[in-house]
């Protein structure tokens, strides 16, 4: 196994085994691998499905449909042509524009 560190200078392309990052920052393999699987779902995605929602929103798919229409946002059609069922992908922006619009204070989802 080649030494994961020399004398030539790193670039953004680098790649390095959790073995090796955990090396790096005297932690535990283990520990790094759990901080990566923790952090997994705050990487940005470009596009969610409803089902990505429904996960991330803690809510049902019918749930994510509502919100969906009640914004009246566009989302990204795959379904075929001449076809009813498909799939719908909803664009980062869009989920974005959401959670923002639909963040409330405490006190003021109480009141509503």
């Amino acid at each position: 196994m080649p030494k994961p560190f020399t004398d030539k200078p790193l670039n953004v392309d680098d790649r390095f085994t959790i073995a090796e990052f955990s090396d790096l920052f005297g932690f535990p393999a283990s520990a790094v691998l759990a901080a990566i699987e923790r952090n997994r779902s705050a990487v940005k995605k470009p596009f969610y499905s409803i089902p990505d929602l429904a996960k991330r929103w803690g809510c049902s798919r019918g749930t994510v449909y509502n919100v969906l229409n009640q914004s009246e946002l566009k989302l990204l059609d795959l379904r075929r042509a001449g076809r009813d069922k498909g799939k719908w992908v909803v664009p980062a922006a869009v989920v974005e524009h959401i959670e923002r619009s639909r963040m409330k204070v405490l006190s003021e989802a109480k009141a509503a």
